[in-house]
């Protein structure tokens, strides 16, 4: 589902008074002159959705590609104007579709070309719901993930819910409920054109911030976030219009101290009626277009207006990089909207989990896909070789633990951990000769022994059907190239064994030893990774992916190479506030009425840190380290104390560290208090 905008085309006869609708259509194309339809034919953009009609007969309905520029790719009638089409449907040949049956297709459509904007009109409402019909039905058609794939989601799902304790369903169900209950108040107002500026933007300890949440910014973004998922505007700004502390307002980040009449008539103009639209729309895609084509900054809080009248519509999450993600896996479809992509995902769960519509189900589905996604955001079969890397303490070790968690259900034989360390070794990696106790003469006995990783490879080769992940933490402090030596073609995308064949294979520097092993006992058959004719083979299977983790304020991150660092997809983790805001909470499980100025306060010391001591941001803190702030504060306010605590305990140790590299000893305690400063700052004394 595209950003559809719909039009109505009826083309004109030749000269001849010929009809030149089949043709054209045939040709895949629409066809017209300024002089017959307007400048406005003139302006068509890909994704716009056109009824052709044949006098006040539909004909077909078609979505435009891109204007024809180049005249030898038109075949036949063109009368001066040209665009390239996809043809949705005939109408001839459509199914009954909600509003009209086949047969009653004349409208009495007037005009020759023109936009549809009006939502109210018939013409509007056919072209809507033969689209909407067609969107539902390819949708079906477009799921393109294998149905073995289907049926591990299917395992993983049913394993997701079946860990979710009775009481945490039941909490679920009243906490929707009791959302869904306060959102009706704003609904009531918006359904009534009542809903005012104070009602849209506000503060929450402003006498007249009454409704739930103290007003709707504020009611979608994080009142709602902990079931329907967090959406995030950006920055306040892109609210269009924001109550600044000091009464006034900021329209964008235009005119950042406004009155109140010139806010409100900006609410007026810009914001009201489409918030009223969106909620009005009975019908998901006008939601969808309305919304994707506004003009609204802060989309991701306008998706989840959409989200709350069509929970059985859209999964609860908003942010572009999962959902395409997401979208890229399960469908093959050239919808380009964030929301359009969502309600195909959505869809296509459905179907293929058979998920009811119950407020358990829903909100599950939700927790489960962002998961499922994120975790398939860190290696997949286009990309099996992975680094994590980033300043300490943003979660690169947690993120990996618990994605593969999910994804290998417990079963710790599919994956491996190890930590690399400046004396690890090639032996220790891939197989070398080591001592394995004493002779009867008293001798040191020496073997060979396989390394972890390729003992890890023969668990995976013997299991091709399930995927297998090896991780190794601290990637950067061994001799990478020392450890892989010449396996280090066998990680490729391109050259994995494919567990049976002969391809893709490699000599390493114990076949040899190997071989003349095996001549002397079968018994040693199996250090080989794979035999050809006596021959010892080593490989790496295509189900194994390689995961690397490491903080790059470790300047031993220079051990990559080029050949290495090319092998491998470059994954930065960097602090996330959005943790911070949505996870970090006070002892008893309660938000901090305070946590988005304890945010601000974290980002400023990180920019501090970054831009002014000019350090870069591989130095900045983690998320989990200003997350140790849940152990210190003793209210649901955290104080200007609480974060000198912090400090003092858990940051200044390190950041002084990470200042002698830049500053003398003697500017040291300067900077600290200079950053300290800088911290607190946001939290009030």
């Amino acid at each position: 589902m595209n950003r559809a905008r719909f039009f109505k085309l009826q083309i004109k006869d030749d000269t001849r008074n010929i009809n030149r609708v089949d043709e054209v259509l045939a040709d895949n194309r629409i066809t017209s002159n300024l002089e017959y339809s307007g400048d406005t034919f003139n302006e068509l953009e890909k994704g716009d959705i056109i009824l052709v009609h044949k006098g006040n007969a539909a004909e077909a309905l078609v979505e435009i590609l891109y204007k024809i520029t180049d005249n030898r790719e038109i075949k036949g009638t063109s009368f001066g104007v040209d665009y390239k089409v996809k043809v949705l449907s005939y109408f001839k040949d459509s199914n009954s579709f909600p509003y009209h049956a086949i047969g009653e297709n004349k409208i009495g459509f007037s005009n020759t070309f023109s936009p549809l904007t009006n939502t109210k009109t018939k013409t509007y409402n056919f072209i809507l719901n033969w689209y909407s019909t067609i969107v539902k039905t390819n949708i079906m058609e477009n799921i393109k993930v294998s149905e073995t794939r289907q049926e591990e989601i299917k395992v993983l799902w049913n394993n997701y819910k079946s860990e979710v304790s009775d009481a945490d369903k039941n909490y679920i169900k009243l906490e929707v409920k009791k959302l869904l209950d306060e959102w009706e108040l704003y609904r009531d107002k918006i359904e009534s054109n009542t809903l005012e500026l104070e009602d849209y933007t506000n503060r929450i300890n402003n006498p007249d911030a009454t409704l739930p949440g103290g007003y709707l910014c504020n009611f979608l973004e994080r009142t709602t976030r902990h079931i329907f998922g967090s959406s995030k505007p950006g920055t306040a700004n892109n609210f269009g219009v924001k109550l600044n502390e000091n009464n006034t307002y900021a329209i964008g980040n235009d005119n950042l101290e406004a009155s109140k009449e010139i806010a409100n008539d900006f609410y007026l103009n810009n914001i009201k009626d489409l918030i009223r639209s969106i909620v009005e729309s009975k019908d998901v895609i006008v939601k969808v277009n309305t919304l994707e084509n506004s003009n609204y900054k802060a989309k991701q809080i306008l998706r989840k207006l959409a989200v709350l009248d069509n929970l059985y519509d859209f999964i609860y999450i908003y942010s572009d990089p999962v959902i395409d993600a997401l979208h890229n896996e399960l469908l093959d479809s050239e919808t380009s909207t964030n929301l359009g992509k969502n309600y195909e995902i959505r869809k296509a769960l459905n179907h293929i989990l058979d998920i009811e519509n119950t407020p358990v189900d829903n909100i599950l589905l939700s927790r489960f896909i962002w998961k499922y996604g994120n975790t398939q955001g860190i290696a997949d079969v286009n990309t099996p070789n992975v680094i994590l890397y980033g300043p300490p303490g943003t979660g690169k070790t947690y993120a990996v633990k618990n994605s593969l968690d999910f994804l290998c259900q417990g079963d710790r034989s599919r994956y491996e951990f190890v930590q690399f360390h400046p004396s690890f070794t090639y032996e220790d990696f891939i197989e070398g000769i080591k001592p394995k106790g004493v002779t009867e003469n008293g001798n040191i006995k020496f073997e060979l022994v396989d390394g972890i990783f390729k003992r890890f490879c023969k668990r995976a080769k013997e299991n091709p059907n399930k995927d297998y992940y090896f991780v190794v933490d601290e990637i950067n402090r061994a001799n990478l190239s020392s450890v892989f030596g010449e396996t280090l073609l066998c990680i490729e995308k391109d050259y994995r064994h494919d567990g049976i064949s002969d391809d893709n294979l490699i000599k390493t520097q114990y076949s040899s030893l190997i071989e003349d092993m095996i001549k002397e006992s079968e018994e040693n058959k199996g250090l080989a990774y794979h035999l050809v004719d006596g021959n010892a083979y080593f490989g790496v299977p295509k189900n194994v992916f390689f995961i690397g983790m490491m903080n790059d304020v470790d300047k031993s991150i220079d051990a990559f190479d080029l050949a290495l660092r090319r092998r491998f997809k470059w994954i930065r983790k960097d602090c996330d506030y959005e943790v911070i805001e949505n996870e970090v909470k006070f002892r008893n499980g309660d938000d901090f009425h305070n946590i988005e100025k304890y945010s601000k306060s974290c980002k400023n010391l990180n920019d501090f840190i970054s831009e002014e001591l000019g350090m870069g941001k591989s130095y900045e803190f983690g998320h989990s380290f200003f997350m140790k702030i849940s152990g210190i504060a003793n209210s649901r306010t955290i104080s200007y104390k609480n974060l000198n605590v912090l400090f003092n305990l858990h940051l200044r140790p390190t950041l002084k560290e990470y200042l002698r590299s830049m500053f003398a000893e003697s500017q040291l305690d300067n900077k600290l208090e200079e950053a300290l400063s800088v911290f607190v700052n946001p939290i009030s004394k």
